[in-house]
């Protein structure tokens, strides 16, 4: 097994942790048990797998998709790879070499779900839970004991938080009154059903809410309209004695959290403090937003964070901004955080990519969203306090303590109903009128998008000129942030204004990629154009700090203060090249940095859809390489669609591929959905959620640290 593990590792197929991890763990069991050498066989495949899948995003292995799928689940072998010659070669040796029994569809060809636990359990290195160990087998799912803790203490933090307020629970009620008066201040009346006055009056209710929209729905202003609605309930609340919460706000990563620092001045502007007659004030709102890793106090070379269960966070209220990108372990590290009162407030778009790391937690939370399953007290409620008539279509007389909790809004206040890219993104999303849409693209009906393609050849050559296209398309977007900085005045006196309209004008265009490697890969790609542009004159890239240059941090480095997804702009000030970052403060001063003392980065004239989330450009343009591939799915272009203000290019070969991409959907491996929904219910059924055991979500020894 190890020999064809190790091949698997020379063909990329996995990575040199999950080959450790497996051989690791392996061994332990059995120097503890002495193994069957087929059991030991079995026992190192399926470790391996696990490790690779956590790798691939999913929290889990699910037996029964495992044993009827393998190719399907594992994506071993891959269908995008695209091998070197040596691999190739290695690849033609392996096949003929050894047994025919060498893919993971044929070694597990003749295991079942029922025998993969019986091996995992007799290694003693699964359990169901009960005991320490660091596998867990629950529910047909395999884990790593850390994933699964993680998805319990989660689970049991919303659960905790779903009750309702006291006094809120009727709409009669003083409190519930006083609530119908307040949002009566912060929202005009609405001819149809306001969704965002639904979203604060809901939010009110528990300790837990998630708010979900696509762009432009108005999830910033319904969040700080939602904190003035909270601060002022304080304020009148006898228990609290006039004192306000203490709210703070974060966001995943430091681009997000930038973004966030804009939106919420003016959103606070714009609040009508005046009709609150002093019990609300533009000090009680918070205007800065943090990295969450900066929130919890991050230690160098440690996942721990200086904010956990035994120090918890300061705080009233948390709201989490762009809490798509939030994977599984760092939301349990929040939850620890959270002091046991604290109100827990997500925001983001259910249908953008996940996060890079294990979990889909936010799609999860969501995945019922769309049709409301509000129970008709909660309806009813909502009619009487927030004085929203919500669409019938959401009622449902079995519905969850969360989906009373989840949100959506549904009206998009930044397109029209002529705008194409809200009609191409949400035929994407739903697959409805997609056909029609894209004809429609093509046809150039909507000012607002453009598809592009060379003139069909043999594949080579087409690939070659779509490469070729490409380029052109990027020099042309990048031209007039490139023309700005050579004209700009960089005397000392106005450098910082220069700076400042050179970093915004950069955001007018972004070409966006769904992978980093290959001929279509970010790599390739941000050479592609930065020889084009050197050829036009526009940069001198034979120097490294070349006046111009675009970077992207890649890592975080808080001693500098810039974090992973920051993007700066080189300017030659005085033959010295600096780095001018975007403000991090209110103070609104640009950050000049040395190269010297850049953490990781990279030039940045393409960007992956991954790392454009969080960002906004007026014109984004994304490529689609000519092979399909298993990485284009339905929530990419969704994302890479809704990153465009004005203006969405599509740069493909082959645009019938987009119907295909539509209808592949990221599915992450995961047990949260279950516990927190539960199993599919029997009419007059209890509700009862998954539970569970009595463990804490901690693992204070520090000896399953790595699992």
């Amino acid at each position: 097994m190890r020999a064809i593990l190790e091949t698997w590792l020379e063909l990329e197929w996995i990575r040199a942790v999950d080959l450790q991890f497996a051989l690791h763990l392996s061994g332990l069991a059995h120097a503890q048990k002495a193994q069957e050498p087929a059991q030991q066989e079995q026992l190192t495949l399926l470790l391996c797998l696990l490790s690779h899948q956590v790798g691939r995003g999913h929290v889990c292995i699910e037996l029964d998709a495992l044993c009827a799928n393998p190719s399907l689940t594992l994506a071993i072998p891959p269908q995008d790879r695209r091998y070197s010659l040596q691999q190739r070669e290695l690849l033609r040796r392996a096949q003929e070499q050894q047994s025919e029994e060498w893919s993971p569809a044929q070694l597990l060809a003749a295991l079942g779900a029922e025998q993969i636990s019986e091996i995992l359990l007799h290694s003693g290195l699964a359990s169901t839970g009960e005991e320490v160990t660091p596998l867990v087998l629950q529910q047909g799912r395999l884990y790593m004991r850390r994933y699964w803790l993680y998805e319990r203490a989660i689970a049991d933090a919303i659960q905790a938080r779903l009750n309702l307020r006291e006094g809120l629970e009727e709409p009669e009620s003083m409190q519930s009154q006083q609530l119908k008066r307040t949002l009566a201040r912060l929202f005009k009346p609405s001819d149809g059903a306001d969704y965002q006055r639904a979203a604060c009056a809901l939010a009110a209710r528990s300790r837990f809410s998630l708010i979900t929209g696509g762009p432009g729905t108005g999830k910033t202003t319904t969040v700080i309209k939602l904190l003035a609605l909270l601060q002022s309930m304080a304020a009148q609340d006898p228990a609290t004695e006039g004192r306000k919460y203490q709210i703070e706000l974060a966001a995943p990563t430091g681009k997000a959290a930038a973004r966030l620092n804009e939106s919420i001045r003016s959103a606070i502007d714009q609040l009508p403090f005046e009709s609150f007659d002093g019990e609300l004030k533009p000090a009680d709102l918070p205007t800065k937003v943090r990295t969450l890793h900066r929130l919890l106090g991050s230690r160098r070379y440690s996942r721990e964070f200086r904010h956990n269960l035994d120090n918890p966070l300061a705080l009233d209220v948390l709201v989490i901004d762009e809490a798509s990108m939030v994977d599984l372990s760092m939301l349990a590290a929040v939850v620890a955080a959270l002091p046991d009162h604290a109100q827990l407030i997500l925001i983001g778009d259910q249908d953008q990519l996940a996060s890079v790391e294990a979990g889909s937690v936010l799609g999860e939370l969501c995945a019922r969203s769309r049709d409301g399953h509000y129970l008709p007290e909660t309806l009813n409620w909502l009619a009487q306090v927030a004085e929203v008539q919500a669409p019938v279509h959401l009622e449902d007389k079995s519905g969850t303590p969360l989906d009373q909790s989840v949100a959506m809004l549904r009206h998009s206040y930044r397109f029209d109903a002529s705008s194409g890219i809200s009609k191409l993104a949400q035929a994407i999303n739903t697959g409805v009128d997609l056909k029609q849409t894209l004809a429609e693209c093509h046809q150039q009906k909507y000012s607002d998008i453009a598809f592009l393609h060379p003139e069909r050849k043999t594949q080579t050559e087409a690939n070659e000129a779509l490469l070729k296209l490409l380029e052109q398309h990027a020099c042309k977007g990048y031209a007039g942030y490139l023309r700005l900085a050579h004209s700009a005045d960089l005397s000392e006196q106005e450098r910082n204004r220069s700076a400042k309209e050179i970093l915004e004008a950069y955001t007018h265009f972004q070409l966006l990629t769904p992978l980093r490697q290959g001929d279509f890969g970010v790599s390739e790609l941000n050479l592609r154009v930065t020889r084009q542009l050197h050829q036009q004159g526009a940069i001198d890239s034979q120097q490294e700090w070349y006046h111009g240059r675009p970077i992207m941090v890649s890592a975080n480095d808080y001693n500098v203060g810039l974090m992973n997804g920051d993007i700066g702009i080189c300017l030659n000030i005085d033959a010295r090249p600096l780095i001018a970052f975007m403000p991090a403060d209110a103070d609104g001063q640009i950050r000049w940095i040395p190269p010297s003392r850049l953490p990781a980065h990279e030039t940045v004239f393409a960007m992956t859809v991954h790392k454009s989330q969080g960002s906004e450009f007026t014109h984004c343009s994304l490529v689609i390489p000519p092979q399909d591939s298993p990485v284009l799915t339905r929530e990419l272009v969704y994302t890479a669609i809704t990153r465009a203000k004005r203006e969405f290019s599509l740069l493909c070969d082959k645009p019938a591929l987009l119907p295909k991409i539509a209808q592949r959907r990221t599915e992450r491996a995961s047990g949260l959905g279950e516990a927190m929904f539960g199993v599919p219910l029997t009419e007059g059924e209890e509700f009862k959620p998954e539970t569970a055991g009595s463990e804490k979500p901690t693992d204070r020894d520090g000896q399953l640290d790595l699992f």
